[in-house]
């Protein structure tokens, strides 16, 4: 558990940087950046090799929630998966889901993962964030593309941390 604490540190960090400067993926089409999934946002199948790893110790599945395609938020998405890959190898998978701007969807997609018990959810924006914190108090829950943490969990008095999972 340290161990993945450690990771989504260097992580969370890693994806707050990208989310300031990486508002243009210049001319790389959509369908590269989000090239695990299908045409209808849902996750490609695995190859051989990740299915072997699923359920081993060290092979993580990861949630992503966004709230819409745009450019800043996929290339939040994609650095976010980047530096998983980069680190964690052919021991991640991710189920990418989008909701289409619809808050309500955004709930479905959290309680889904929750369902399917991924070890870390991403959250795309304000309205994903809200729906995973409000879905699971146990799965660690990663925010990007957030407007305001404090206003958007509701915490009086923010100082900067958010605690829980």
């Amino acid at each position: 558990m340290k161990r993945v604490l450690s990771i989504l540190a260097v992580l969370l960090t890693f994806v707050f940087i990208i989310s300031i400067s990486a508002c243009d993926t210049g001319n790389k089409p959509v369908e590269t950046i989000l090239s695990d999934t299908d045409d209808t946002g849902t996750k490609s199948p695995q190859s051989t090799s990740q299915s072997a790893l699923e359920g081993s110790p060290d092979y993580f599945t990861v949630g992503i929630s966004q709230l819409i395609q745009h450019d800043a938020l996929d290339a939040a998405t994609e650095g976010f998966k980047d530096a998983l890959i980069e680190e964690l190898g052919d021991q991640v998978s991710f189920d990418y889901q989008n909701a289409q701007g619809d808050p309500n969807t955004a709930a479905s997609i959290a309680n889904g993962f929750v369902a399917s018990k991924v070890d870390l959810i991403l959250a795309n924006a304000t309205p994903s964030l809200q729906a995973a914190v409000a879905a699971t108090a146990d799965i660690p829950i990663l925010g990007t593309s957030i407007t305001e943490y404090g206003v958007a969990l509701d915490i009086d008095d923010f100082q900067g941390l958010v605690g829980g999972n």
